[in-house]
């Protein structure tokens, strides 16, 4: 029978030393709009165990990935690939990475408290009862507006949308709630770049809620899914654009789904689970075609006559698009530039109806929407920005749109070129392999 643990630790950060990890930002927060938490859960079968980390950070780099699983795996004796690490992405939690100018001695914190709970929750492992339910939550829209072969920033209700939200539900042998693990596909962005207020987003609101209602003796996990390009729809008076919101808004939403995860965690039948079992797989995700030199030339032409004319973070935010069309030529000269880039993906399979697939990156919703079909179970979790950070995930769709002409992102993860569609076809292959 299958045993669980549980726990979580508080990782706000040092107020007006830590930058806030978005990049129109670039400066540290001036205080905390809602606690963050990372909260963990170790699964046991007996012959094989597993931890789930899910975060209120913006992203789980691979370098933390390795410190955190590397001091986990010392502690408790968890095989590293079986420690998934899941970040929520809010947009106004602190740096995580060397581009936003993460603070040392946080990461180094943030792993030492995550390693923490991985081990507290593998010492307070009991029998569980186990279910998985499913609600709606319609909240959530496209961001991208498309007209032939151009894409634009703006809200498209015409466009792929997963309103689900899968529930798991862990319960005492009493039947007595423990914990459950929320999935929804949306951006938690829903303040812009003027919060200087550290924040969870509508995450930590959903989590909040859920958790009141049981007056804290459950314990709310939320993991984001595929919504690279999903946003909460806060939207203009015309509903034409988006609108940047507060804090009262992210408690809206958060409430919002909270109130409907309370829904469905009420109609979940728990019962014991026989087994767990874990897998990882690496695959190759293509890039679209690299770009000459000469266009990267006219680049990086382009990058410093705007940094000339900057100050301030604006200026250090285009001097990472400088490093990137640098390194870019040197690669591109030498014969070295990557055509693919290869990942980690891992699947966690709880009982017989559910199996939770991970991914390192910012999912379009049509892809994830096809893993869970190629899962094919009741209880089918996407679970992106886990196991590391490789920026932008697009779809086959997005890719004939032109979204992978327009953004330039890739610049920021330091790709000599945005990821194909074709990733479409390999995450989901993936997964129907792993889940067979």
């Amino acid at each position: 029978m299958v045993k669980a643990g549980f726990a979580r630790t508080n990782i706000d950060p040092c107020i007006g030393q830590d930058n806030i990890g978005d990049y129109a930002r670039l400066k540290p927060g001036i205080g905390i709009g809602n606690e963050l938490f990372a909260k963990s859960m170790v699964l046991d079968d007996g012959q094989n165990r597993a931890a789930l980390v899910t975060a209120d950070v913006i992203g789980f780099p691979g370098t933390l990935v390795e410190d955190i699983r590397l001091r986990a795996g010392r502690l408790t004796g968890i095989d590293e690939k079986n420690i998934m690490l899941s970040a929520s992405h809010t947009h106004s939690s602190p740096a995580t990475t060397k581009n936003d100018k993460a603070s040392h001695e946080y990461l180094t914190e943030l792993a030492k408290k995550i390693a923490g709970i991985i081990y507290l929750a593998d010492c307070k492992k009991e029998e569980v009862r186990i279910g998985v339910g499913k609600g709606e939550v319609k909240v959530a829209i496209n961001r991208w507006q498309n007209s032939g072969s151009t894409v634009k920033w703006g809200p498209n209700p015409d466009a792929p949308v997963d309103y689900e939200l899968p529930v798991i539900r862990f319960d005492s042998l009493k039947g007595d709630p423990l914990a459950v693990l929320l999935n929804y596909a949306s951006h938690p962005s829903i303040m812009g770049k003027d919060n200087l207020l550290y924040s969870g987003d509508y995450v930590s609101f959903a989590q909040e809620f859920v958790e009141k209602v049981y007056d804290r003796n459950v314990m709310a996990m939320f993991s984001t899914g595929a919504g690279g390009d999903i946003k909460i729809a806060v939207l203009s008076g015309d509903r034409k654009s988006f609108r940047y919101g507060n804090l009262e808004d992210c408690r809206r939403y958060g409430t919002i789904v909270g109130a409907e995860a309370v829904k469905v965690i009420e109609t979940i039948k728990t019962r014991p689970a026989a087994k767990i079992s874990t897998s990882t797989m690496n695959v190759d995700l293509p890039l679209v075609k690299l770009p000459s030199i000469e266009d990267v030339e006219r680049e990086k032409k382009r990058i410093e006559d705007e940094i000339s004319r900057l100050k301030g973070t604006q200026k250090e935010a285009m001097l990472i698009d400088l490093n990137w069309a640098l390194e870019t030529i040197k690669k591109l000269k030498e014969g070295t530039a990557p055509e693919s880039i290869k990942a980690e993906v891992n699947l966690l399979r709880i009982g017989d109806e559910i199996a939770l697939f991970a991914v390192p990156g910012e999912l379009f919703v049509e892809v994830g929407i096809n893993i869970k079909k190629a899962i094919g179970l009741a209880g089918s979790f996407v679970l992106a920005y886990t196991n590391g950070y490789l920026g932008y995930l697009p779809s086959k769709q997005a890719e004939k749109d032109g979204w992978c002409k327009h953004d330039d992102s890739y610049m920021r993860t330091q790709k000599p070129a945005n990821f194909s569609g074709k990733i479409e076809d390999v995450l989901v292959n993936a997964a129907g392999q792993m889940c067979r």
